[in-house]
């Protein structure tokens, strides 16, 4: 028999998965949309949002229902309370100025990649990521990184309840063909990812570790074919990336992953 949740912890659980509802989404959300997306009975998700509304996290316009700056908050509460954000910002951002490439920390939860620093270098094409973005892992350099080296059942999960999304022809779309990669990044110690995610768009991610000698996070450069081919990027920018790493690692060593 399946335990039920309290009716606190039912309550707690349908305001996150109603905020949840709003990612990737830039335009208000009528209620018909927000049930639609969160499986919920609309009598339900109009008391969610009423109470989002006197807890200001969400408001209601004449376009839809819509979050407030507020929800931010909650974000924030995580990012100043992990040691990676601060630490991966002061070395993110000598790596960026010195390749002239964007780079990334990220780490692996519930089936996505999820970004905690990035250094930006603006150009004309490339992924428009911030922290707190969320990607599919086998799509990315830094999720298959991470996928490669975590336990054999977080991959089989993955790829049981994910299905592989073919975002270009050259992403890896066959479950066979993902662990076969996924057993050579790990054998390689690092993963670079070829117009798989967006044509053109390059990425190279190496893994870091924490106190135990577990990975704990991933750390990347992305660059375009305009600008160097895949063997280049690893000649060039692998050495530079791992010692980034290797930086961060010891960095961890010291807090308390």
């Amino acid at each position: 028999m399946v335990q039920e949740s309290p009716p606190g912890m039912r309550a707690l659980e349908r305001g996150l998965t109603v905020i949840r509802a709003f990612t990737e989404s830039s335009e208000p959300l009528s209620l018909s949309e927000v049930a639609r997306r969160t499986d919920l009975d609309r009598a339900v998700v109009r008391r969610v949002l009423g109470t989002l509304r006197a807890l200001a996290y969400a408001e209601e316009t004449r376009a839809g229902w819509r979050l407030t700056p507020a929800v931010l908050e909650l974000g924030y509460a995580y990012l100043s309370s992990d040691p990676r954000t601060e630490i991966a910002e002061a070395r993110l951002k000598p790596l960026a100025d010195r390749t002239h490439e964007s780079c990334s920390l990220g780490v692996l939860h519930q089936h996505r990649v999820v970004y905690l620093a990035r250094v930006e270098v603006k150009r004309v094409v490339g992924p428009n990521l911030a922290i707190g973005s969320v990607l599919e892992p086998t799509l990315t350099s830094i999720g298959r990184l991470l996928l490669a080296y975590a336990d054999p059942d977080v991959v089989e999960d993955h790829l049981r309840s994910t299905q592989l999304r073919e975002a270009t022809p050259h992403s890896i779309t066959d479950p066979g063909e993902l662990r076969d990669t996924l057993a050579r990044v790990r054998h390689q110690g690092y993963c670079l990812v070829a117009e798989e995610l967006e044509l053109g768009l390059l990425a190279l991610a190496v893994p870091v570790y924490g106190r135990d000698g577990r990975v704990v996070c991933g750390v990347n450069l992305t660059s375009h074919t305009t600008r160097m081919s895949p063997p280049q990027m690893v000649e060039e920018f692998l050495p530079l990336l791992q010692e980034i790493a290797e930086q961060l690692s010891q960095d961890l060593r010291h807090a308390y992953l």
